[in-house]
């Protein structure tokens, strides 16, 4: 059987998958979770500034827009604010259930189909709900809008067949599956899940609800018929091979909700005896410690998929919401980028065990910076400033000022793409820094370029951490003492994916890789990840880490720019692909490595395709795959948090302040 469509040639329709799918799924902070803010007649109290300044100064923009606050009598017609208690207890007893979050979102306050051209052919309506066999502790009511009723700490799943009638459908359902899918469900939270393929046209939904609340839950068909990640780069074997060929074999993305869907769960939170304030957080998520190594790191493809999630903290469209912008009559870029002048909603990531630093406990709130504090932990705090290095990813070395030779410290070096230097410009904000000023004494930052990806600058990579190790040791043998620790994060995927897998990229890739003949892309990648791998191993540093590949191309949910009406986005670049290459360097990493550690770019970003960069006139390109500011935050935050761990340990980590 296939799907009966002159569009589509019959050798991918009746196609047999070699092996299940890899798991796919629906995977700033502004630190004021504990918020309780006075706000009179439009006047903010200081201490709520000082507190927002601080949460917010990983975006200087937003700074900006804090220092600016002032009362605004606007020439236009506007909302009569009125004065406001302190205590927001009773604004929420009457109409919140005890510990419900009172932002939560409701159904269709995500964004979902964005405009994208997408194929008329797809499966999406030949999909059917059954669900799994219920527990004892959850249900599924008659004659009610929730599909399902559960208690906090069990998972939702739901099982879904495609079912066809000769007679009456056009196409037919492929026996052994192969479908992809995007999962998302929002409400108190944002959420990530998985879709097991059991290669019988049947397919495995699963969720992990971290919070109790109403959740709208949606499943995307995102293709119908894709082909395996082993195809790509297509007709690379072809005489007849060419640009425009390769684009038209290329499945393009759906983005169908399958028929049914949304359904609507609600997760019930267990009684508790103690009397507890009803503000959310609940109390058993405040005193959490700080994250340690071994939480922040990954041991599987699969270990950070409810590591943590994204809590809704902020709402333009609730009673309870207090206006940040600077004009909140007015719309701005930044207004917009950070959630006040477009969708209305912020968020934050947050471990289910642990907690990442806030803001205020990085900078010190009068008590001093806490790298400052791990830097003078190590007796570094005595010399020079060292500014931040920019490297360019030319093939020749770095050329690295002979400044090092007199400085003690620390060398922060960021390996990676365009995605990589976003989060170095957030890391070098925390530090007090910018992209193009000093950072902090004692600290020296970085940056080499994969742009094109590793087949391209693996060269350039070696011999600027060459470079790095030279300088090292001769300053160590011209000054007693001299040490200078490197910490490295690294990241190759997007790029890697786009030269060697995307149809789009064929005449990059034939001018520019030679080596990887007519490998598959997804093998090309695996061998050039393997001496990457190997020579930052072997190479001496503090710390070395490397970071899964963000999800990127993200298209349900997505907004902020215009999609070209005539052009589908082809399968190669899409999150699914994405999450395969993340399994191959799992895979590298676990047999060729025993000192790199792994921290996720991926399932924290897979659930956020509302939250990628804009921009003023709305491109499509960057916006597809560089992620938003609040996760740009939570990754600059983890890298420190990595590198304290690392580098000062206890004498600095041990202790928090709430």
């Amino acid at each position: 059987m296939s799907l009966r469509t002159p569009r589509l040639s019959p050798s991918r329709i009746r196609r047999e998958v070699s092996s299940p799918p890899s798991p796919l799924s629906s995977d700033v902070h502004y630190a004021n979770e504990k918020r309780h803010r006075s706000h009179v007649l439009g006047v903010v109290h200081p201490s709520f500034i000082k507190l927002a300044l601080l949460a917010l100064i990983v975006a200087g923009w937003t700074s900006l827009l804090l220092l600016k606050r002032q009362t605004h009598h606007s020439l236009y017609p506007s909302i009569r604010r009125v004065p406001r208690n302190n205590d927001h207890a009773s604004t929420f007893t009457a109409t919140h259930p005890l510990h419900q979050n009172p932002y939560a979102l409701s159904p269709g306050e995500l964004p979902g189909y964005t405009g994208w051209a997408r194929p008329e052919q797809t499966l999406a309506g030949y999909f059917r709900m059954a669900s799994t066999a219920p527990s004892s502790s959850s249900s599924h009511p008659q004659n009610s809008r929730y599909h399902s009723i559960l208690p906090l700490g069990q998972p939702f799943t739901l099982l879904l067949h495609c079912l066809h009638d000769e007679n009456m459908t056009y196409y037919a359902c492929p026996p052994t599956g192969g479908a992809f899918f995007y999962v998302r469900a929002y409400g108190p939270s944002v959420i990530t899940g998985t879709v097991v393929d059991h290669s019988n046209s049947s397919y495995l939904i699963a969720l992990f609800p971290p919070e109790a609340g109403e959740y709208t839950v949606e499943v995307v068909v995102t293709f119908s018929a894709p082909l395996n990640v082993r195809d790509f780069p297509l007709r690379r074997n072809r005489a007849d091979a060419a640009e425009k060929l390769e684009e038209e074999d290329e499945p393009g993305y759906e983005g169908y909700l399958v028929h049914g869907f949304p359904i609507f769960i609600l997760v019930l939170e267990e009684e508790r005896d103690d009397a507890a304030d009803p503000l959310f957080p609940p109390p058993h998520e405040v005193d959490k410690p700080w994250c340690n190594l071994t939480q922040l790191t990954e041991t599987s493809p699969l270990s950070s998929l409810t590591a943590g999630h994204w809590r809704v903290i902020d709402h333009v469209g609730r009673s309870i919401h207090h206006p940040l912008t600077p004009d909140e009559a007015s719309v701005s870029l930044d207004g917009y980028r950070m959630g006040l002048n477009s969708l209305g909603v912020r968020m934050q990531y947050v471990y289910e065990e642990c907690e990442l630093m806030h803001i205020r406990d990085i900078v010190g709130d009068g008590r001093g910076h806490v790298m400052k504090a791990c830097l003078r932990e190590l007796g570094y705090l005595d010399e020079v400033l060292v500014e931040a290095k920019n490297q360019s990813g030319a093939a020749s070395p770095m050329s690295v000022s002979e400044e090092h030779d007199n400085v003690h410290g620390v060398d922060v070096i960021f390996i990676g793409d365009s995605v990589m230097k976003l989060e170095m410009g957030f890391f070098t904000k925390l530090l007090g820094g910018s992209m193009t000023s000093h950072a902090m004494r004692g600290v020296n930052i970085t940056y080499i370029e994969t742009n094109g990806g590793i087949h391209s600058t693996l060269s350039n990579i070696i011999a600027t951490l060459k470079t790095l190790q030279t300088i090292n040791e001769r300053g160590q043998s011209k000054k007693s003492g001299f040490l200078r620790k490197r910490l490295i994060l690294f990241n190759s995927g997007l790029h890697d994916i786009d030269i060697l897998c995307s149809s789009k990229r064929r005449r990059s890739r034939n001018v520019t890789i030679t080596s990887v003949n007519n490998a598959s892309c997804a093998d090309a990648y695996r061998d050039v990840l393997m001496r990457l791998v190997q020579f930052i191993d072997a190479y001496p540093a503090e710390i070395k880490v490397f970071r899964t590949t963000t999800a990127g191309w993200p298209k349900y949910g997505n907004y902020g720019f215009t999609w070209p009406a005539s052009e589908m986005q082809p399968q190669s670049r899409s999150t699914h692909t994405v999450n395969h290459f993340n399994e191959i360097a799992h895979d590298i990493i676990r047999k060729y490595s025993s000192s790199i550690y792994i921290t996720d770019g991926y399932w924290i970003t897979l659930p956020r395709p509302d939250h990628t960069q804009t921009s003023e006139h709305n491109q499509v390109g960057k916006h597809l795959v560089h992620p938003g500011y609040e996760v740009l935050s939570v990754f600059a935050r983890k890298w420190l948090m990595l590198i304290l761990w690392s580098v000062c340990g206890d004498s600095i980590m041990t202790g928090r302040t709430l």
